[in-house]
């Protein structure tokens, strides 16, 4: 009988640890979710933020071209060319 009484009692101190340990795994779970949703917001901010200093330089560059002597007229030509393409595609799309 008392063999008995001890194996339920180790069976209740296992099953009262599993029962803490799935407790605290769980809140680290939602803590780890929480921290990924955060990484991922600022991963999409740091995205946004690259694309816009990427338009930004390709207009400064422009700009430049624009403005340089005479061996970067040919890069503004260039480049010129390559915003009314981009342009003549958004006219594409929209009248579609």
């Amino acid at each position: 009988m008392d063999d008995n009484k001890a194996i339920i009692d180790s069976l209740k101190k296992k099953v009262s640890r599993i029962i803490e340990d799935n407790r605290r795994l769980r809140s680290e779970v939602r803590e780890l979710t929480a921290e990924r949703d955060t990484v991922i917001l600022e991963k999409r901010a740091a995205e946004t933020e690259i694309r816009q200093l990427g338009r930004r330089i390709e207009t400064l560059e422009t700009a430049a071209g624009l403005m340089g002597n005479r061996g970067d007229s040919r890069i503004a030509r260039l480049r010129v060319n390559k915003l009314l393409r981009e342009i003549d595609k958004c006219l594409a799309l929209m009248n579609k």
